[in-house]
C-alpha cells in the first residue's frame, strides 16, 4: 500500500510538470504553428500522460488525454491547419486535466465530472477541418513504440525519456541513446529538508567549534577544527545546490497567465524571459510565486495600453513584457519591466488627497520616490472601476509585505509614457546566509549582509558635529548626502542612547523602502554564516525581528529585520514627509581631487590607497586561506586570489600574524589580470584628497608618498611595489583544491 501511495504521489509530480510544459508550449506553438519539433513533443507529452493514466484506470484523464491527442495528431500529420480555436480548446484541455489531477492529489481518487462536452468539441476540430496531408512531414514513431512496449509508465525516469526523444538523432541506433540516459535520483522533499536542517545544525557546530581551535595551543586540534570547517563549508554548498531550483520553474506558467489577460483586457502583449536558468532556493520560488503574477497582472492592466492608444502615441501596437533574472552580490535580481503608460503620478497625488491619506500640501511636495511609495498602501488603486483584474486595491501591499518578508526588497522605477520596471532582490537562500553581528549593550545581535550597504566609524574626537538636525531627525553627512541616523539601543528599548565622548562610535548604513539610514551599534564583531530559525508563534508579531540563530557561545542572537526597525520608528514616513533635499549643486570631485580608501595596518593608524585600484572589500577569515608553497592563496567567486598581507611590505608596520580564526578586512584588486587579496587590520572611510602627493624625506618600503587630510598625513600605499615585491618570492607551484567562500557587501 505504501508503495502504491509513493507511485501515485510520483505520477501527481509528473502529471504536473507534464501539463506545466504544456502550458507553455502551446502558447510557443501559437507562435510558431509550424515548429515541427515542438508539435511532436506536444503529442508525446500528451501520450505519455495518456499513459500513465491507463495504468491507474483513472478513466477521465485517459479519454481527454486521448481527444487532445487525436486533434493533435491530425496537426502533426499535417491534415488539419492549427488556429486560434483549436489552441483555446487544447488549453481548456490542460486546464481540465489540471483539476482533475487536483482532485486526485486531495482525494486520492479520481472526481467526478461531466468532460463530454469538452471531447465532442476536440473530436468536432478533428473531423470537420480535415485537409489533404502534407507529405513533407514525416513523423518518426521510435519513442511511441518505447512507451507502448513498457509494462507499466516509469515516473522516475520519463521525464528524462522525453527530454531526451526530442533531440534523437535519425543516423543513431535507438538502442545506443536509450542506454546513454542516465535516470535522475527523485529524492522527496521532507527528506530534504531534513538533511538540510542536519546542515544547519553542523554548522552551527562548527562556529561552536571555531573559538576553542582559536583559543588552544593544540596545533592537532585546531588542524582538526580546520578540517571540519572546511568540510563543513563545501557540505553547505552541495546542500544549497540541491534546494537550488532554476527559476524557469515559477516562469514556465507566465506565459499562459499573460496571454489569457491579455485577451481579457483586449490588448496585445508579448512576454520576453530572460535569466530562466537562474537559481534560487526551493522555498522560496514558491513564496515569490504570488508576488511576480499580481506584477504581471499590474503591468498588463494598468501599464499596458490597449493597440490603438499605442498606435496614437507612435509605439507599436503589441506591447512588451520582459522578465529577467540575475545574480548580484550574492542576491537574486528580478526585472519586470514594461513599454507601457508608466506610473501617472498626478493621478496617484490626486488619489491620495481624495482619501485623506495625505493633506494637498503635503501632497505637493512629495517627490515621486514618495508617490510610488503611496502604491505599496493598503487599498490604494488608481483604477475608477472594479474589474476582475484590478481595481480593489488589494495586492501591491502584499506583494511588499511577502518579499520583505523573505528578506527581499522591492523598487520602483517610472517614466510616463516609456515604461515601468519593477525590481526585486531576492535572497539566495533563508536557511544559511552570512550576517554582520553587532553588539547593543550587551546582547548580540545580527543584521543580515545583503542589507547592509557600508559600515562607518565615526571619530568624535576629531569633529565636535558629528550629527546635525534635519526637523527633529538627526542625520549624519556620508560623504554627498545627509544619513538619517537611529540608535539601535533606543529602537531596541534597551535605554537611552545619545552621542556619547568616546574615541569612535560605530554606524551601519542600511536601506529600506529606498531611504538609507544609519543604525549607531555599540561594537561591531564579523561576519559569519549564521543558521535562520524562525520565531515561535508568541513572538511572531514582533517586527524588528527576522529571526533567531546560535552563536559559537551556545547563546541565542536575534536577527534584526531593518525594513521593521525603520517602520516602528517612523523614520520612513518622516523622510517622504520631508524628503532630505539633495546637495543645492551637483557634488563633483574636482580635477585637483581623488577618492581614496583610508585604513588600518598593525603599527599603522592610517594609511590610504587609491578607490579607483579596489574592486572590493571583503571580510574574511584566515582559515579561509590555504598554502600554496610559500604562498598563501583563497578561491572567491570563481577566481583564485593571491593573499598579499601588506604589513609583510610596509616600512612601519607589525609584521606579525593574525591568530587562526581570526576575521579581517581585505581589499582585492586586479593587476595585469591576477586577482590578489590585500588583508588590512581595519577599513576606516572613503576619503576626498587633494591629488597632489607629498615626497617622503626618505623612502619607505611600500609608501609611495602622503597626502593631507584634515591637517593629518596620511601615507599613501605604493601598489606596484608591494606587488613587485610579493611576486618576487613567488615558486611555481600546484595549487590546492580551496573551497569558495563569500565576503561581505561591497
Amino acid at each position: 500500500m505504501e508503495n502504491n501511495d509513493e507511485i501515485l504521489s510520483e505520477f501527481i509530480l509528473e502529471a504536473r510538470e507534464i501539463l506545466d510544459l504544456l502550458d507553455a508550449d502551446f502558447i510557443r506553438l501559437e507562435q510558431f504553428p509550424g515548429d515541427k519539433k515542438l508539435i511532436g513533443n506536444i503529442f508525446r507529452a500528451l501520450h505519455t500522460l495518456k499513459g500513465s493514466s491507463g495504468f491507474f484506470a483513472f478513466k477521465r484523464l485517459e479519454k481527454i488525454s486521448h481527444a487532445g491527442e487525436s486533434l493533435l495528431g491530425k496537426i502533426r500529420d499535417g491534415q488539419i491547419e492549427l488556429d486560434p480555436e483549436k489552441i483555446d480548446r487544447l488549453l481548456d484541455t490542460v486546464d481540465v486535466l489540471r483539476v482533475i489531477i487536483e482532485g486526485i492529489e486531495a482525494n486520492q481518487s479520481e472526481p467526478a465530472g461531466e468532460d463530454q462536452l469538452l471531447i465532442e468539441q476536440l473530436q468536432v476540430l478533428a473531423k470537420n477541418l480535415a485537409t489533404t496531408p502534407n507529405p513533407e512531414i514525416k513523423i518518426e514513431p521510435v519513442i511511441e513504440v518505447i512507451f507502448e512496449v513498457a509494462p507499466a509508465p516509469s515516473f522516475f525516469d520519463s521525464e528524462v525519456i522525453i527530454d531526451r526523444a526530442a533531440t534523437l538523432v535519425a543516423d543513431a541506433p535507438v538502442s545506443e541513446k536509450l542506454y546513454d540516459v542516465t535516470a535522475p535520483v527523485k529524492v522527496n522533499l521532507d527528506t530534504l529538508d531534513r538533511l538540510m536542517n542536519l546542515t544547519s545544525e553542523m554548522v552551527l557546530a562548527r562556529n561552536r567549534l571555531l573559538p576553542f581551535a582559536n583559543d588552544s595551543k593544540d596545533l592537532n586540534f585546531s588542524q582538526i577544527v580546520r578540517s571540519i570547517d572546511l568540510l563543513t563549508l563545501e557540505l553547505q554548498e552541495r546542500m544549497m545546490k540541491m534546494r537550488m531550483q532554476p527559476i524557469s520553474y515559477v516562469w514556465s506558467k507566465f506565459s499562459r497567465l499573460v496571454r489569457d489577460l491579455s485577451h481579457e483586457c483586449n490588448k496585445q502583449v508579448h512576454l520576453t524571459q530572460l535569466g530562466s536558468e537562474t537559481e534560487l532556493d526551493r522555498a522560496l520560488l514558491d513564496a515569490i510565486r504570488d508576488p511576480l503574477i499580481h506584477i504581471l497582472r499590474n503591468s498588463i492592466d494598468h501599464s499596458i495600453e490597449i493597440p490603438a492608444e499605442r498606435k496614437l502615441k507612435g509605439k507599436p501596437e503589441v506591447g512588451n513584457i520582459q522578465l529577467m533574472a540575475f545574480h548580484q552580490n550574492g542576491m537574486v535580481v528580478i526585472e519586470i519591466s514594461d513599454d507601457g503608460a508608466g506610473v501617472d503620478y498626478e493621478r496617484v497625488r490626486n488619489r491620495a488627497i481624495d482619501r485623506k491619506l495625505l493633506s494637498p500640501q503635503d501632497a505637493e511636495s512629495l517627490s515621486k520616490e514618495g508617490l510610488i511609495e503611496l502604491i505599496f498602501l493598503p487599498g490604494f488603486s488608481t483604477k475608477e472601476h472594479i474589474s476582475s483584474v484590478s481595481g480593489r486595491g488589494v495586492g501591491m501591499d502584499v506583494v511588499k509585505n511577502n518579499i520583505t518578508n523573505i528578506g527581499g526588497s522591492i523598487e520602483v522605477d517610472s517614466e510616463s509614457n516609456v515604461g515601468t520596471t519593477i525590481r526585486l532582490k531576492i535572497p539566495l537562500t533563508l536557511a544559511i546566509m552570512p550576517a554582520l553581528l553587532i553588539g547593543s549593550k550587551d546582547e548580540t545581535y545580527a543584521i543580515p549582509q545583503n542589507r547592509i550597504l557600508e559600515l562607518v566609524r565615526l571619530s568624535y574626537g576629531k569633529n565636535e558635529n558629528l550629527l546635525e538636525d534635519f526637523y527633529g531627525t538627526p542625520v549624519y553627512r556620508l560623504r554627498e548626502n545627509l544619513v538619517p541616523v537611529l540608535y539601535l539601543n533606543e529602537e531596541l528599548k534597551l535605554g537611552k542612547a545619545g552621542m556619547t565622548h568616546e574615541a569612535s562610535i560605530n554606524m551601519v548604513v542600511v536601506q529600506s523602502s529606498g531611504v538609507q539610514f544609519g543604525l549607531i551599534v555599540d561594537g561591531i564583531f564579523n561576519i559569519q554564516d549564521v543558521v535562520v530559525k524562525p520565531l515561535g508563534p508568541l513572538l511572531n508579531n514582533l517586527p524588528k525581528y527576522a529571526g533567531a540563530t546560535i552563536l559559537g557561545s551556545g547563546r541565542v542572537s536575534l536577527i534584526l529585520d531593518v525594513d521593521g526597525i525603520a517602520a516602528e520608528s517612523g523614520l520612513v514616513g518622516r523622510i517622504q514627509a520631508k524628503p532630505i533635499p539633495p546637495p543645492e549643486a551637483p557634488i563633483r570631485i574636482a580635477e585637483e581631487e581623488v577618492s581614496m580608501l583610508l585604513f588600518e595596518l598593525p603599527g599603522i593608524s592610517r594609511i590610504a590607497l587609491l578607490l579607483q585600484d579596489i574592486e572590493h572589500i571583503l571580510m574574511l577569515s584566515s582559515t579561509h586561506f590555504q598554502e600554496n608553497g610559500n604562498k598563501e592563496v583563497v578561491f572567491y567567486q570563481d577566481q583564485l586570489m593571491h593573499v598579499v598581507r601588506l604589513q609583510e611590505y610596509v616600512s612601519g608596520s607589525d609584521t606579525g600574524r593574525q591568530a587562526d580564526g581570526a576575521v579581517s578586512p581585505v581589499l582585492t584588486c586586479n593587476i595585469n589580470h591576477k586577482i590578489y587579496a590585500l588583508v588590512v587590520k581595519q577599513v576606516h572611510d572613503i576619503i576626498q584628497v587633494p591629488i597632489k602627493m607629498h615626497e617622503l624625506s626618505s623612502p619607505q618600503r611600500g609608501i609611495k608618498g602622503c597626502v593631507i587630510y584634515k591637517d593629518e598625513v596620511i601615507n599613501v600605499l605604493d601598489l606596484e611595489e608591494v606587488i613587485a615585491m610579493h611576486n618576487a618570492h613567488d615558486s611555481t607551484t600546484i595549487y590546492p583544491r580551496v573551497i569558495d567562500i563569500q565576503g561581505v557587501v561591497e
